[in-house]
């Protein structure tokens, strides 16, 4: 509410930072929350038998976002609101999904054909978006300088 109809001078400035930080950590924990009951739902699960549903839903999912990112940004390539191909590619890969998709497969209802291999599939396709996508996202910033390498460089005495 304070973000759509403004504060009108009823919060100062580190009051609306410790709401944003209250709320950001809300949102962290709801979401830790929903992927650990998953996960522990999850963990009985075989993966290794419906490798290949895994394999061909992690392609579709992937496609899909290609063909969202790329004809959508070419869209713009004339105009003011042009997206870098670097952008895009990281608009691409960056495209991680998580609780929301977990959650709608977990909504089928139980009598449904396939529920079972639907719901190992979405949380494989999590799992890859998290824990390839995420964890290689930042390289690949770096890679097309967007953010600053980190690493500290030795000093040598002269």
């Amino acid at each position: 509410m304070l973000g759509n109809i403004g504060s009108l001078g009823a919060i100062t400035d580190r009051g609306r930072e410790a709401v944003q930080a209250f709320w950001e950590y809300a949102a962290f924990v709801a979401n830790s929350l929903v992927f650990l009951l998953i996960g522990m739902r999850e963990a009985r699960q075989n993966f290794f038998a419906a490798i290949g549903t895994i394999a061909i839903a992690i392609a579709i999912v992937t496609i899909a976002r290609a063909l969202a990112v790329y004809p959508c940004c070419a869209l713009f390539l004339k105009s003011s609101a042009r997206v870098t191909m670097r952008h895009q590619h990281v608009l691409f890969w960056g495209g991680l999904r998580g609780a929301l998709a977990l959650a709608l497969a977990l909504a089928l209802p139980d009598q449904m054909p396939q529920r079972e291999a639907i719901v190992t599939a979405s949380f494989a396709v999590v799992a890859f978006s998290v824990f390839i996508q995420g964890l290689t996202l930042t390289p690949l910033l770096r890679i097309f300088r967007e953010i600053p390498n980190t690493r500290r460089q030795a000093v040598v005495n002269p």
